[in-house]
């Protein structure tokens, strides 16, 4: 299960009900959060004095900005390609091992759309 960042507004309430001496599992109750949430932003707040999460948080993409220019181009050259073609050619050219998922994704961030073959109609007896 992943984590999810929670908002600038529930830390401050975090802090705030801190502040006004109220315990940990009472925060947690009050708003709706797990007691690990609480305890985390106090402690993070004690150290560090801020709300904000640390930027360049998260992980590092498996893809390069020069490699999403390189997969941009060869869609642009070639604009018949699908997903699957320019799978691909990550592959072979760029030595990537990377999904369908993540060249779309890659595409869209330029603000273009890869053809999807058209399925073929099922037949039903």
């Amino acid at each position: 299960m992943g984590r999810k960042a929670f908002s600038i507004d529930t830390k401050k309430g975090i802090i705030l009900l801190r502040d006004t001496c109220m315990s940990q599992h009472e925060i947690s109750r009050k708003l709706n959060v797990s007691h690990h949430c609480a305890r985390q932003t106090i402690r993070k707040f004690n150290k560090l004095h801020t709300r904000s999460t640390k930027l360049g948080a998260g992980r590092r993409s498996k893809v390069t900005r020069r490699q999403k220019r390189v997969i941009k181009l060869q869609q642009l050259r070639d604009d018949t390609l699908s997903l699957n073609d320019l799978v691909r050619y990550a592959q072979t050219s760029l030595n990537l091992n990377i999904s369908r998922q993540t060249v779309s994704r890659i595409l869209h961030e330029f603000g273009l759309f890869s053809n999807v073959a058209p399925r073929k109609p099922q037949i039903t007896h």
